[in-house]
């Protein structure tokens, strides 16, 4: 009888990746990495779901100092086992959130967990952008792995050199996790100022990716900020609650930015906080090119004119819908078992 483990298809996986990230060789590294994927990949404590990140790494202490504002919070100091990534996730999970993430310092003899945030404000990049991101400042001076909940039973493995997309479930799944999110954050932000696009991007990717990782699936719409083509598109999508007042969160970003006052900083995380609830709705949520939040709760249905049949499910058919619509510039699909994919009317796909 032909047996195959996927414990040991995943096993050899993080193994080959502690290999690429120079990670020590300790024995109980590969085991207690493989039980943090799957306990993350659908966790629950008290009832309630939870979506830790979590970072390990050789020298806690060197990567802290790439990081000069970051906050520490530890925990405790273990005797190195397998079991104490379980019980450090147990202890750490509840706390990981609002910037808050779990950090695990390994060694042949110990492991020492807590956690660290390395936000000054809610503008900050997250801390995967500057650990294991573009921002990252790591050269060899320590090994690092960051894991985060990517949905469907998935887990995001990625370290300085590689990563991996790992999934404990048979679904079939897109590789490039993140490009998507990237490009519709850029498409919200295309005609926003350029000297703050960047910052306005990133802060999109911030916000709507948490929204992302709690939700159960997302559509997103972004229309030209342009009277006829806004107009056109809320006659063609009208079922849903567009705001007499867009959001305009890319202004609250700016001024934030600019004004670094208490108040300036608060406006942008309360309404910030909205548009996460409006996402967590069913229907799409439409943004213009200028970052403002236009309308959410929107249903889309063919109007008849359309070439292609549309098949699927209840949200691929409505991504189908709003492409063919010829009414926006790009949108975005997350499905409830974790796949995306993005379209823009630029390249046509």
């Amino acid at each position: 009888m032909e047996q195959r483990s996927l414990r040991t298809h995943v096993l050899d996986l993080i193994g080959n990746f502690l290999y690429k990230e120079k990670f020590p060789n300790c024995g109980y590294l590969p085991e207690g990495i493989l039980n943090l994927i799957d306990a993350t990949s659908a966790y629950r404590e008290e009832g309630e779901d939870l979506y830790p990140e979590i970072f390990i790494t050789d020298k806690i202490d060197a990567v802290l100092r790439t990081l000069p504002f970051c906050k520490r919070v530890e925990i405790s100091t273990k005797p190195a086992s397998v079991k104490e990534f379980s019980q450090a996730l147990k202890l750490c999970a509840p706390l990981s959130r609002n910037g808050w993430v779990i950090y695990i310092n390994v060694s042949e003899q110990c492991i020492n967990y807590g956690l660290v945030s390395s936000e000054l404000s809610e503008l900050s990049p997250t801390f995967r952008k500057q650990s294991v991101g573009e921002l990252s400042e790591n050269g060899d001076e320590y090994a690092i792995a960051y894991l985060q909940n990517a949905g469907n039973k998935s887990v995001l493995l990625r370290g300085s050199e590689t990563s991996a997309l790992i999934s404990l479930s048979l679904s079939e799944r897109r590789d490039g996790i993140g490009a998507e999110l990237s490009s519709i954050c850029k498409a919200i932000t295309d005609d926003v100022d350029e000297n703050y696009q960047a910052i306005c991007a990133s802060y999109f990717e911030k916000i709507i990716g948490d929204a992302l990782v709690t939700g159960h699936g997302t559509l997103i719409a972004v229309v030209k900020e342009e009277p006829d083509a806004i107009d056109k598109a809320l006659k063609r999508h009208a079922d849903g609650i567009y705001l007499p007042q867009p959001l305009d969160i890319c202004d609250l970003v700016i001024q934030s930015e600019e004004q670094k006052t208490r108040e300036a900083s608060t406006s942008n995380r309360l309404h910030s906080s909205l548009v996460q609830s409006m996402l967590h709705h069913d229907g799409v949520t439409v943004f213009s090119s200028k970052g403002k939040v236009l309308g959410y709760h929107v249903f889309v249905k063919p109007d008849g004119t359309e070439k292609e049949e549309i098949v699927g499910g209840a949200r691929t058919r409505a991504f189908e819908v709003l492409k063919l619509s010829s009414v926006f510039e790009s949108c975005f699909y997350k499905s409830h078992d974790g796949n995306e994919k993005f379209w823009s009317a630029k390249d046509g796909k």
